[in-house]
C-alpha cells in the first residue's frame, strides 16, 4: 500500500513538473504591425497630458489588468493585481494588489495610488519599494 502511494506521488509530481519548467520568451512586434491591431489598442492605458501618473481605462481594459504581475521599483515580482478602482470618467483612482506571501498564504492586500505605479506592457511597475508597498493602506479581502 505504501509503495502504491509513493509511486502515485512520484508520478503526479512528474506529470506536473514540465508545466513549471516551461517558459516562453517574450516576443516583440514591430510598431507597424500593431497599428491596425484593435487588441493591442484595447489593452493600452492612456495617460492624460496634464498628469502622466493619471491612467484612464475602460471596463474591458481594467478587467484585463486583474491578475497581472506587480513588480517593485527594484524589478522584483512582489504580487499581482486584484482590482482597479476607477472614477466615473474612467480614471484609475487606486489599484488593489496582493503583495508578499507564498503560494497565496500570508499575503497582504494593499491599496496603491496612481502615483505609486505605472502600467507597462503586461505588468505593473511600482515607483516604490516592496517595503513601502507593504506599508500602504490595507484593503479587506
Amino acid at each position: 500500500m505504501i509503495k502504491l502511494l509513493s509511486s502515485a506521488s512520484v508520478i503526479a509530481l512528474l506529470a506536473i513538473s514540465p508545466a513549471f519548467a516551461q517558459t516562453t520568451s517574450p516576443t516583440t512586434t514591430p510598431p507597424s504591425a500593431t497599428q491596425g491591431d484593435s487588441q493591442s489598442k484595447a489593452t493600452t492605458p492612456s495617460a492624460t497630458q496634464d498628469n502622466p501618473a493619471t491612467v484612464t481605462l475602460t471596463d474591458d481594459q481594467a478587467k484585463r489588468w486583474v491578475g497581472k504581475a506587480v513588480y517593485s521599483s527594484d524589478g522584483s515580482k512582489i504580487g499581482e493585481v486584484v482590482a482597479l478602482q476607477r472614477a466615473t470618467d474612467n480614471k484609475v483612482t487606486e489599484l488593489h494588489a496582493d503583495i508578499g506571501g507564498f503560494l497565496g498564504m500570508g499575503e497582504s492586500r494593499v491599496k496603491l495610488m496612481p502615483s505609486d505605479f505605472k502600467l507597462q506592457g503586461d505588468r505593473v511597475l511600482l515607483t516604490i519599494t516592496k517595503e513601502q508597498a507593504m506599508a500602504s493602506p490595507k484593503v479587506a479581502k
